[in-house]
């Protein structure tokens, strides 16, 4: 290798995101479906399009225009939050870090609010769910966004359900603070081995297309099936000695898909990022870039982001900021809640992670316990001040009837509903 970067260099990347323990924050990330009162897909372009009400969030609120070649994809706040889309034009608020989970609440609820006032006199529904409950990727037109014309091609080879991933799935995530490498590599292992408790708990897309999905958490088996290569669990970082450089060396052999230049993105499909690193050319730019190309359970942005939840309404979003606090914020909580899962195989966990998807909290563990004892378990573990439990509620509310509401929307699509779509939608609406 000639003089280029060296991995201390690629390691040092992840530092950033190295906080004092007295300075940890969340943040939040909420992907949204827009549709008409029928269900179908709220178009990108034209009249009454998602492009045409971001413009109009923006002469509300001030917020400003985010645009690619004469495009409107996104809005900045200015002061951390923003607004992007995602490929079939899901709509993804970022919150900015927060300390405490009312400021949290606050900025979500204000852009609910703004929302809200601008759709009032239409018909715009805004539903909070793991998959589009009636379109499928061919009846949802992707954004013309440059990254997406290397990504969707890519994609539609390296998976059976890429397309589904991009243009008709929904997340919450949740991006949370690490004191230094150690930390980092332990926060990273347990936000990965809790990722079949979590899917379970949060599992909320049994039904896509307008048919039952045959999953809890369709969103999650779509993962599962998107790309190998890039997506998953990441074995060697579940291990108890795991570090930092586990993720390195897993992201450097990752194949790469673009760089960005001057004159724009440079398709790079073909080759791994270690081939790239090793010819000496890769930039921290290159890496920074190639990091956000990879979309593990759990990863590190440099900041970790917990991604193995299916898009909910508002209160169950907070609901997991709080989960997220009340365990990984702890050092006894986080012990406790890897004290559940670290005795798992690789074997063990990669079947309870498709049990999660397919069954929800009714899914098996190695243990021979349904996964709904485990995420009791997990939440009687969340350590929250008094002020900040309450945020706990919904969850709590779920564990008590059993189901997650993958699996009781189904129950009701095929009891209660007898199929009516606008049940489903009145159901997952935020604001109806």
């Amino acid at each position: 290798m000639t003089d280029s970067l060296s991995l201390e260099d690629l390691l040092s990347w992840f530092s950033r995101g190295h906080r004092e323990e007295k300075d940890f924050c969340l943040g939040l990330e909420y992907e949204m479906f827009l549709t008409n009162s029928k269900g179908a897909p709220l178009p990108y372009e034209g009249p009454s399009g998602v492009e045409e009400l971001l413009a109009a969030f923006a002469e509300r609120t001030g917020w400003k225009l985010k645009s690619e070649a004469g495009r409107i994809f996104g809005l900045d706040g200015g002061d951390g939050r923003n607004l992007s889309l995602e490929p079939g034009a899901q709509v993804e608020f970022n919150s900015s870090p927060c300390a405490s989970l009312v400021d949290l609440e606050r900025e979500f609820q204000e852009m609910l609010g703004h929302f809200r006032a601008l759709t009032e006199d239409s018909q715009v529904l805004f539903l909070g769910l793991g998959a589009h409950p009636v379109a499928s990727p061919s009846e949802i037109k992707r954004i013309p966004k440059a990254r997406y014309d290397i990504l969707e091609p890519w994609l539609t080879e390296a998976g059976e359900l890429g397309l589904w991933m991009m243009k008709a799935t929904c997340g919450t995530q949740v991006n949370f603070d690490h004191s230094g490498p150690r930390d980092a590599a332990k926060k990273l292992r347990v936000a990965l081995g809790l990722a079949p408790v979590l899917n379970a708990l949060f599992a909320n897309s049994s039904i896509r297309a307008g048919q039952p999905s045959g999953y809890a958490s369709w969103r999650g088996h779509v993962w599962s099936k998107t790309d190998p290569s890039r997506c998953g669990w990441i074995p060697p970082c579940v291990q108890e000695t795991s570090s930092l450089e586990d993720y390195a060396n897993w992201a450097l052999d990752a194949p790469m898909l673009f760089i960005e230049r001057e004159h724009g993105l440079v398709d790079m499909r073909g080759q791994r990022f270690r081939e790239y690193w090793m010819s000496g050319k890769a930039t921290l730019e290159d890496w920074d870039l190639h990091l956000s190309t990879l979309f593990p359970e759990a990863r590190l942005r440099p900041q970790i982001e917990l991604r193995s939840i299916d898009g909910g309404c508002p209160l169950m979003a907070l609901a997991l900021c709080a989960l997220v606090k009340g365990i990984f914020y702890s050092e006894q909580a986080l012990d406790a809640a890897w004290a559940l899962v670290s005795d798992w195989s690789d074997e063990e966990r990669d079947r309870t992670w498709h049990e999660a998807h397919r069954h929800g909290l009714s899914g098996i563990a190695p243990c021979g316990n349904p996964l709904r004892k485990l995420a009791n378990a997990l939440l009687d573990k969340a350590e929250l001040s008094p002020e900040e439990t309450p945020y706990l509620n919904p969850l709590k509310k779920i564990l008590e009837g059993g189901y997650s509401e993958g699996e009781l929307t189904l129950q009701l699509w095929e009891k209660d509903w007898g199929g009516d779509m606008s049940r489903l939608l009145q159901s997952a609406n935020w604001f109806h």
